[in-house]
């Protein structure tokens, strides 16, 4: 046995994977916001974490940069549907933020998973990079990150990849 003064930095509380099979490259809304309410019922249910408190004391971390070419198939779009579902009013707590704007699209390194660590163990957030202007088609009533201080008790992250396949994490500080 090594001793170790921190036996962790933050935990792993709960995720859940699914394949729709609805298209190689598009995702459907329809079954994001389905699969991320039974994921966080899930949570609610088997950790008693609700979900007003994940949307007031966490941030959620993308997978799209909240940009896109179609305003009703983006994935973007998609998210925000799914997010609107789930937290209802308490979607305007809950703190945006995406980090491929710096990094660009990383297929399977899962960099968002180790940001997410650090903003609960550090209390700071990264800004959304080249963000100057809302999306108008995303709504106005979003909480997109500006970078700075922002202590927190929950990192939600959400991943998609081809052949409409998602993943969902939920992060907690220790």
């Amino acid at each position: 046995n090594v001793s170790r003064p921190f036996p962790y930095r933050c935990r792993l509380i709960g995720t859940l994977f699914s394949n729709s099979a609805y298209h190689g490259a598009s995702l459907d809304r329809h079954h994001i916001a389905h699969e991320f309410e039974r994921f966080i019922s899930g949570i609610e249910q088997e950790q008693n974490i609700s979900r007003e408190e994940i949307a007031k004391h966490g941030v959620y971390f993308s997978h799209e940069t909240s940009t896109h070419a179609s305003p009703d198939s983006s994935c973007s779009s998609n998210e925000v549907y799914a997010l609107r579902q789930v937290f209802g009013e308490n979607v305007k707590h809950l703190l945006l933020l995406n980090t491929k704007g710096f990094t660009g699209h990383p297929m399977g390194v899962s960099f968002e998973d180790v940001v997410a660590a650090e903003v609960l163990v550090k209390g700071v957030v990264p800004p959304i990079a080249n963000n100057a202007q809302l999306d108008p088609y995303l709504g106005d009533d979003l909480k997109l990150s500006r970078g700075g201080a922002y202590p927190c008790k929950y990192a939600l992250r959400f991943a998609a990849g081809f052949g409409s396949q998602i993943a969902l994490a939920l992060y907690g500080a220790r």
